[in-house]
């Protein structure tokens, strides 16, 4: 028996040193074939070129699959051949190339130090790229070239950045059970004492059904709302110290509207996607002011600008936003129907107070795009569906 046991040692010592020697072996065999290759996960981008967004960047590094001997280096480059090839390997013969300008590659050189798998980081912006023409598709090629001393995967030597006009608004905010408000602004004098002011939303309708459904504002003082006692529960009112609404003011259940309320010392004035719904009506107040108010509580909460919500919890907007705006002057209705303004402004206008896109994609912050930071919380997590407006 004993003979037998340390035969059995014997044998599992011999396997041992031979799967030992074996995997040694396959190591010094894998470190002879190492080849390099862009560390990147995919050969080719797709970047959305948004109105406003005048640049964006990325980083390149190389790697290898295991330890280098010795340093390795590279260079990456800006290359407009190559976009020939990217035509024919995706079957897209229109495309154009990114003009070189466009490209700006920061400490090109890169290298994997003796020891290392990965190397140092290059840094690629594209700055301009909102004088692309939207129409055209544009393909910028990074190269890798000037390697040093070791084989390399030959497809994962180049990444193509590809450029596309976006549409204006391709994500929005689903505010369904949900809310946002600022309980304490970032620059809390510019909503204080408004006697000039509009107010804009973008605005989808799912789902009607309940009493009143709230767009933005603060209950009990200036609240643009949708539904009430004897209101029909799809129809805009301005709710203040007297309010205001008609046939006029209904929303299309499913379908974009946008809202600007102009708010001009007590008289206001509503637009329907441009077209002029309500006029001059005076609401019985000559100042806004769209703050908090301290112990005035509604029935779960402080009295304070809130977007999708006024009073009471089911008072939400079933349905999504997007481009919601607080300008502090009257927009003339020419303004208002100027191209493409209902789906994007400059968010450094002259008198805009606060501009949350509601595009941000994930999270809980509405960030305020204009200069002013004033940024909203959601009370959860919500969906961000995808769109493409405006709608052909």
């Amino acid at each position: 028996m004993k003979m037998f046991k340390f035969g059995v040692i014997a044998l599992l010592a011999g396997l041992a040193f031979t799967a030992c020697q074996t995997e040694k072996d396959a190591m010094e065999k894998h470190h002879f074939t190492n080849k390099l290759y862009i560390n990147s996960d995919v050969k080719s981008e797709e970047i959305l070129v948004k109105p406003g967004a005048s640049s964006v960047a990325r980083t390149l590094s190389i790697a290898t699959a295991i330890p280098v001997k010795s340093a390795i280096t590279g260079t990456f480059v800006y290359d407009a051949a190559y976009v020939k090839t990217y035509a024919q390997a995706y079957n897209q013969p229109d495309v154009e190339a990114l003009p070189e300008s466009m490209c700006v590659i920061e400490d090109p050189d890169v290298t994997i130090s003796a020891g290392a798998s990965n190397s140092t980081v290059a840094s690629v912006s594209f700055p301009g790229i909102d004088a692309l023409d939207r129409n055209t598709v544009y393909v910028c090629a990074v190269v890798l070239k000037n390697i040093t001393d070791i084989n390399v995967i030959a497809p994962k030597t180049t990444v193509y950045y590809v450029f596309k006009g976006a549409a204006l608004i391709n994500v929005v905010c689903n505010m369904t059970e949900n809310r946002a408000a600022a309980q304490a602004w970032a620059t809390p004098d510019k909503f204080n004492n408004m006697r000039q002011f509009t107010a804009e939303a973008l605005v989808r309708q799912n789902q009607a059904g309940r009493l009143i459904s709230t767009i933005m504002g603060v209950e009990g003082h200036f609240l643009l709302r949708i539904g009430d006692a004897g209101v029909p529960d799809n129809q805009l009112q301005i709710a203040s110290s007297s309010n205001h609404t008609n046939s006029n003011m209904q929303l299309t259940l499913g379908k974009w509207t946008h809202i600007a309320c102009v708010f001009d010392a007590g008289y206001v004035t509503v637009y329907f996607d441009g077209r002029k719904v309500l006029d001059n009506a005076y609401c019985g107040r000559t100042a806004v002011t769209w703050g908090a108010y301290g112990s005035d509580k509604g029935e779960t909460s402080g009295r304070y600008f809130w977007l999708g919500y006024s009073y009471a919890g089911d008072r939400y907007l079933d349905g999504e936003m997007s481009e919601v705006r607080v300008w502090d002057h009257c927009l003339t209705q020419a303004e208002i129907q100027a191209p493409n303004h209902f789906y994007f402004v400059d968010p450094d206008s002259e008198g805009l107070i606060a501009y949350w896109k509601m595009d941000d994609g994930g999270g809980t912050i509405l960030k305020d795009s204009s200069p002013n930071g004033n940024d909203l919380t959601l009370d959860s997590a919500t969906k961000w569906p995808k769109v493409s407006l405006p709608e052909d």
